[in-house]
């Protein structure tokens, strides 16, 4: 799949942490120490990662509306589906409520962050999120042009830091619900991180420098995930960026090798089927249903319905039709142009 290992990496690093947390509140009803409750930093190091990979490609080439979203669409949709629907039967042939038409509703149209608990879908309120950037960041982009780009992606993080000081208590009280912009800082700090890297004069500098902010960002990253603080939040985030880019600049130093062993870069490569499944299974509070069903039900959604969907996507976009030179997007496309970034990753 022409993947990037160290990328994976840090996916294995990230579901780890929310599978942690998630198997502690289900078996232990609570968290075995305060910096445990890892769940959220796990989807932070999700959605840094979605800014960074996103926006490396975006700034590849022009930029093609068709492929990317269609890619996106066979990418992510069909599994999160499946498990809606799986959901829907279980209401009817259980008695059980596993979820409501409001809730599949909302999932389906990527608003469910702006709701509170309502089923068992309750994790796609990060990936509402995410779906609301791939909708909105390659218009951005195209339109605002690279310069601007970064101005609004260093602004629009602040102000999601600034929103979030001010308002985290009030949203977290019914958590997963809140405003996109109370977790946004997250992918534009990845989207920031793509656009310097991109920019064949920095690279040599920041390749230079970045071997030296490794362990400083480590020590902030674990400081900022043992106080379990949000005012850290911010800060959290950008170490995450400068580790996804030192680790990418450098995949053979010491915590590149790490970020690439076999096992770990395997998890991260299922992560996505994982992180949709576990939350169908987490609410049991079964070891059966959670160390064996769960896995089962993950791996045979990655191979059978997860890669078979994105290359199928693939192949749809790298016909000679998705590329008509009568596409109405091939005007617009022709006003963005990018020597491209050090990222090269299939997604």
């Amino acid at each position: 799949m022409n993947r990037i290992p160290t990328l994976d990496g840090w996916r294995g690093m990230a579901i780890a942490l929310v599978l942690i947390d998630h198997i502690q509140d289900s078996l232990m009803h609570h968290y075995a120490r305060p910096w445990t409750e890892t769940g959220y930093h796990g989807v932070t190091f999700f959605f840094v990662l979605s800014g960074y990979l996103i926006t490396s490609k975006l700034l590849e080439g022009p930029i093609n509306f068709k492929r990317f979203y269609l890619r996106r669409f066979f990418r992510l949709m069909p599994v999160a589906w499946v498990f809606l629907v799986v959901l829907l039967l279980l209401n009817q042939l259980t008695g059980r409520r596993f979820t409501s038409l409001a809730e599949v509703v909302a999932c389906v149209f990527f608003y469910r962050n702006f709701l509170g608990w309502m089923g068992v879908a309750g994790h796609f309120w990060s990936l509402s999120v995410e779906e609301q950037f791939y909708v909105l960041w390659p218009i951005t982009l195209l339109l605002a042009r690279r310069k601007l780009c970064l101005s609004i992606t260093i602004l629009g993080a602040l102000g999601s830091a600034v929103f979030r000081g001010y308002f985290w208590s009030h949203y977290t009280r019914t958590f997963p619900t809140g405003p996109t912009l109370l977790h946004a800082d997250g992918l534009l700090i990845g989207c920031l991180t793509a656009i310097v890297l991109s920019e064949d004069k920095m690279v040599p500098h920041i390749k230079n420098w970045s071997r030296y902010w490794v362990l400083p960002a480590l020590g902030v990253l674990a400081f900022c995930m043992y106080i379990q603080r949000e005012e850290w939040l911010l800060l959290e985030k950008l170490s995450i960026a400068g580790l996804i880019a030192a680790t990418t600049l450098h995949p053979s130093s010491t915590l590149g090798r790490a970020l690439s062993f076999p096992l770990l870069t395997w998890l991260g490569a299922v992560s996505y089927s994982v992180y949709i499944w576990q939350g169908l299974f987490m609410p049991f509070r079964n070891p059966l249903a959670i160390f064996i069903l769960m896995p089962l039900v993950s791996l045979v959604s990655y191979y059978f319905i997860e890669r078979p969907s994105t290359a199928l996507g693939h192949r749809l976009t790298s016909s000679p039709q998705s590329l008509d030179p009568a596409s109405p997007f091939v005007p617009l496309n022709s006003l963005f142009e990018s020597r491209g970034g050090p990222v090269r990753e299939r997604t």
